[in-house]
């Protein structure tokens, strides 16, 4: 038998790569489910049964290894043929994972180079996580100073993530703090103290400073600096020190490091959280970024068929899954309902962003794949900064609105953003009802939407005008929200891309416009003549507006008109059902209220 060198490769420049992954086999022993790392080694390949992986030579063995599997765990080599068409030799462990489905007892797999020893890896691998997991828990900062580049670093780790807070040279930061007339002569002093212990080396030194010595941090935090000395083969390499904040003053964390972040049934971040995390990445320009949206498909039907408890382990095990196949690349959090998003950073191509989606989708659909009678799927929708839009609005709502496109092809599916296939789509003179947004936003969906949003709304107040005006955009069809509130009812939030906007909707006070509005000061506009004939003044500024028809909702307190929703149409007339009207009516007046209040 003709065998290729097993080191050959091994030493061949750009080809040898580390790798131990997991695949889960079904009938015909199909590729049922694989992890990321096995995605990344065979690619598209991944998606057949795993004998056609195997070279032709070696298709006997792995029978032989499978019909003893009743007798335990087996172990043999394989070739397997990998993206780049070439064969590679390969420690395969079968075993039963104790599924079955359609008479088929499923077989999980272990597949690791080699040329590598997988224990040392899962090992390796597990104390990096670990140790990630424990510098988080730190809230101070980690100071580090290198001798052969003169680089000193300042920073913290957030969701086991290193975040910069300074790096310059040492000489260089020595030049800036004696220049800075910020910094008091003691600060100065502070700062020769800690230049003379990193430049000579000085181990296990303590040292309080002026968090503001770095970079202008804020002023009244301190730090007490411990230093401690690495050497490399008897040379020094590197001092290392933890900056623990010891003054009254601590540096203000953002809502999303907070306590009171986290939603209480999958322990992500909250909707606030994820939202604020994500407005964040976009204004400091992060790279690599994308806003991904993930729909449980049919979750009503789950919770119908299964109970709202069985539902409830459904999102506590796609939580479970997205932050094990994330980790570091981004942080997860629940959106409301069955929904989720993830903001992915330092994703280095679509080429990785894809297998980070196929493996989301995969894990997903096989955690439930025993289960009689469930079929668990996801619709996700992605959009990238700065390709699709500069700013959270703008990449959430195509991100959003990709995620309709995937449940209008059928649903358990990832759409990716292209303004050149789904343009036409997200475009505001665009008609979602030609593509099913009907049937893909049910009246069982927006029920769901609608109490979310109320209690977004309870607990919230003002913070959640914008993203509630979002969503009713998304799920009613609605063209642009205006909020007016104050003595003068002047334009107070927005949602949508109005022409000429008004900047107040006064005229409502009038006594002849209040005989619109009806008991519980709800009032739709359909037809210009009766703007035409009794409130002139509002019929000019809609046409400047090109609001062809809107619902307004009002709240009344002490007499007078305190706030008004509205919601328009721009330019047509809406296709809205008894449904869709009494639900609006319900969160607008919700909306009034909350505005009424300020």
């Amino acid at each position: 038998m003709n065998r290729l060198n097993i080191t050959e490769y091994k030493n061949a420049p750009g080809e040898y790569q580390m790798f131990f992954g997991k695949v889960s086999l079904g009938k015909g022993y199909y590729i049922a489910n694989f992890d990321e790392r096995f995605y990344h080694l065979v690619g598209v390949k991944g998606y057949t049964s795993f004998p056609e992986l195997i070279h032709p030579e070696d298709v006997d063995a792995f029978t032989e290894a499978v019909e003893k599997l009743e007798e335990g765990p087996q172990h043999l080599i394989l070739r397997l043929i990998c993206y780049n068409d070439k064969y590679r030799y390969f420690y395969v462990t079968l075993a039963y994972n104790g599924k079955k489905m359609d008479d088929f007892s499923s077989i999980d797999l272990e597949v690791s180079e080699i040329m590598t020893v997988s224990h040392k890896f899962v090992e390796y691998n597990g104390l990096v996580e670990k140790y990630r997991e424990f510098m988080s828990l730190f809230s101070g900062c980690f100071m580090e100073y290198e001798y052969e580049t003169d680089v000193l670093k300042l920073y913290e780790y957030v969701n086991r993530q290193n975040k910069n807070v300074y790096q310059e040279t040492l000489e260089n930061t020595l030049v800036k703090v004696e220049k800075d007339e910020k910094l008091s002569q003691e600060q100065k002093a502070e700062f020769h103290i800690l230049y003379e212990a990193l430049k000579k080396g000085r181990n296990h030194t303590k040292i309080a400073m002026d968090a503001m010595t770095f970079n202008g941090r804020k002023d009244g935090v301190r730090y007490e600096i411990t230093l401690s000395m690495i050497f490399n083969n008897d040379v020094r390499d590197r001092v290392i020190g933890l900056a623990n904040v010891i003054s009254e003053q601590k540096p203000e964390k953002s809502y999303y490091l907070s306590d009171v972040a986290f939603d209480p049934g999958t322990g992500l971040l909250n909707k606030r959280a994820i939202n604020e995390y994500a407005i964040e990445k976009i204004r400091s320009r992060t790279e690599g970024l994308y806003l991904v949206i993930i729909d449980v498909d049919d979750f009503k039907k789950i919770n119908d068929n299964f109970g709202h408890m069985y539902g409830d382990t459904v999102l506590s095990k796609v939580s479970e899954i997205l932050k094990g196949v994330v980790k570091t690349r981004g942080r997860i959090g629940r959106f409301g309902g069955d929904e989720f998003m993830v903001v992915l950073e330092g994703i280095d191509s679509e080429t990785t962003l894809r297998r980070i989606l196929t493996t989301i989708g995969k894990n997903i659909a096989w955690a439930f794949s025993d289960v009689e009678g469930l079929n668990v799927t996801t619709s996700i929708g992605v959009s990238k900064y700065p390709e699709d839009g500069v700013t959270y609005e703008e990449l959430f709502q195509l991100a959003d609105k990709s995620v309709y496109i995937a449940k209008a092809k059928g649903k358990n599916r990832y759409i990716i953003y292209d303004e050149k296939k789904h343009g036409d789509f997200v475009r505001e003179d665009s008609n979602r009802v030609n593509i099913g947004f009907k049937a893909i936003a049910s009246d069982d969906k927006k029920n769901e939407v609608v109490s979310d949003l109320m209690l977004q709304l309870y607990r919230e107040g003002t913070d959640a005008l914008i993203p509630v005006m979002e969503q009713m955009q998304n799920y009613f069809d609605v063209d642009g929200i205006t909020i007016y509130a104050g003595e003068n009812l002047e334009r107070t939030f927005t949602s949508g891309k109005y022409v000429n906007p008004m900047a107040s909707c006064a005229f409502v006070k009038d006594p002849v416009y209040q005989k619109f509005f009806d008991e519980q000061g709800f009032f739709e506009m359909s037809k210009y003549v009766l703007l035409e004939n009794k409130a002139p003044q509002a019929l000019e500024l809609y046409d400047k507006q090109e609001t062809k028809q809107y619902i307004q909702i009002e709240m009344v307190k002490d007499g007078e008109v305190a706030s008004v929703v509205s919601f328009d149409f721009f330019n047509r007339a809406p296709k809205l059902g008894t449904t869709d009207r009494g639900l609006i009516r319900i969160v607008g007046r919700m909306m009034a209220e909350v505005a009424a209040k300020g």
